[in-house]
């Protein structure tokens, strides 16, 4: 069978519901295919997924270069572009790649040999819908994911993970993290995140400071999942930590303002995603246009302690 190679989104949430979707491809094509990853990925992709790698670098022209050479060089038949911006398809039109299959958005059908209607991006179903598309094969509902094993770090084991960040923007913040903490009087606590959810961590860490373990922009990709492997829950915002713990498995309540879980829900059965019909909601805008975020504000602490006690009992039950 001719190989082929598959562009992965640079959104790490994105990038995992990619993921799910090519580790079921069918096995007589899971053998012929490797994968182009962004380069601050790579190592988070290694530890998920056993297929062969190439690391896409395009921080100069360069290093872009250098990327085009690895695929000219692996006479790939087919390029599968998940991504659909422009600068993807100029790339891999620049590769040689005969077969560039993806959606011909943003001006870029002339660059793909094997273009599909932009329609097929339609946030009315889950982005895995269009990633099955893409990849020419069935699909697969996000509930039927299982999770993928990872070994867990036993330091935070059993405790409860809140991801309070999102890269996005604040209509993608729930506010009551903190207000939620008083609630888990009798659980440990883990803050994960970045280097700029670092104020969020510290608001929060002030309600219950001998049993919040702060370690916002402490941790690798990798290093995050192995403390969510052992936890009992991840409590996030749609944010791409929050899909991170749905990929391994791992019980999550995601906790959506803007977006719609309609269209990024968190992978497998353990996941609840959380959010409120609002008139304006879901607008997908990083700022909200009316000065208020009721979609996250109307979400209450209490909601969704409740959630994860279900989640609780559901998970002793079984």
């Amino acid at each position: 069978m001719n190989s082929s190679i598959v562009l992965l989104p640079n959104w790490i949430g994105d990038m995992l519901l990619a993921l799910s979707m090519v580790t079921r491809l069918a096995e007589n094509r899971r053998s012929n295919t490797t994968l182009l990853v962004p380069e601050q990925m790579v190592g988070l992709v290694s530890m998920l997924c056993d297929l062969p790698r190439i690391e896409f670098v395009r921080n100069n022209a360069e290093a872009r270069k250098q990327t085009v050479k690895a695929l000219q060089s692996g006479r790939f038949h087919t390029l599968y572009l998940l991504p659909f911006s422009f600068s993807s398809a100029w790339f891999a039109m620049k590769t040689g790649v005969p077969v560039r299959r993806g959606l011909s958005k943003e001006m870029r059908r002339f660059l793909l040999t094997d273009p599909l209607s932009g329609s097929l991006r339609d946030k009315s179903h889950h982005i895995t819908r269009e990633y099955a598309e893409i990849l020419d094969m069935p699909y697969c509902p996000p509930e039927e994911w299982n999770g993928i094993l990872v070994t867990p770090d036993k330091t935070y084991s059993d405790s409860i993970v809140y991801c309070p960040g999102a890269a996005y923007g604040p209509a993608k913040k729930w506010p009551y993290f903190s207000e939620l903490a008083k609630l888990h009087e009798c659980y440990n606590i883990v803050l994960l995140g970045t280097l700029q959810d670092r104020q969020s961590a510290l608001e929060i860490s002030r309600i219950a400071p001998g049993r919040i373990t702060d370690l916002t922009g402490k941790t690798s990709l990798a290093e995050a999942a192995a403390i969510m492997s052992g936890a009992r829950v991840v409590v996030s915002n749609d944010s791409g930590l929050m899909h991170l713990a749905a990929y391994i498995g791992t019980p999550v309540i995601g906790l959506f303002g803007s977006t719609s879980p309609v269209w990024t829900r968190p992978l497998g059965k353990r996941s609840i995603a959380m959010n409120l019909v609002e008139p304006c909601a879901p607008c997908f805008d990083r700022i909200c246009r009316y000065q208020h975020y009721r979609c996250l504000e109307n979400i209450t602490p209490v909601a969704v302690a409740k959630a994860i006690e279900d989640l609780f009992r559901e998970e002793k039950f079984k």
